[in-house]
């Protein structure tokens, strides 16, 4: 049976109604929007994550709400696990999808904080490989907080850089 595809917008209620691909409005001061997006729903063992998932914010910046044509050719400004709330308590709702290969993104490679023999190289939030110290140029994945994703926005962007 195949899963039926939300009608947009929406709110989630968990990571199990996201899609790689999806994006969110990030308010800004100044009434101006930036734009958060899907980047990967971990699924371990067929089962998704209830709640987080990794998230990017887009170097995008709008007058209006950002729309799949609006996005379109938009890069990553920093990738990193976030939490549903990042999306229900900022943007409020899942606005609509647009594929990431269109746009080449993905998710990126990322390291451990430290260099601890159990520390792992993950593309997004999956693990690929031990770490070495060559990795030392790879950014550290991090769970963002709730507001993270404005806050990246806000600082490239808005009014208020405090």
């Amino acid at each position: 049976m195949k899963a039926k595809r939300p009608s947009y917008p929406f709110v989630p209620k968990s990571a199990n109604w996201l899609i790689a691909g999806q994006f969110w409005a990030l308010p800004l001061s100044g009434g101006t929007f930036g734009c958060a997006r899907v980047i990967e729903v971990p699924r371990y063992e067929n089962r998704v994550s209830r709640m987080m998932f990794l998230a990017g914010v887009l170097d995008w910046h709008g007058p209006a709400l950002p729309t799949a044509e609006a996005i379109a050719g938009a890069r990553c400004l920093e990738q990193g696990e976030a939490h549903i709330r990042a999306i229900t308590r900022t943007g409020g709702k899942i606005l609509g999808i647009r594929d990431l290969a269109a746009d080449r993104i993905e998710p990126w490679l990322f390291r451990g904080a430290e260099f601890w023999r159990n520390s792992r190289v993950s593309r997004g939030l999956v693990p690929i490989r031990s770490q070495t110290p060559d990795d030392d140029n790879l950014p550290v994945l991090s769970t963002w907080g709730i507001d993270y994703p404005r806050f990246i926005a806000e600082s490239h962007f808005g009014q208020d850089k405090g």
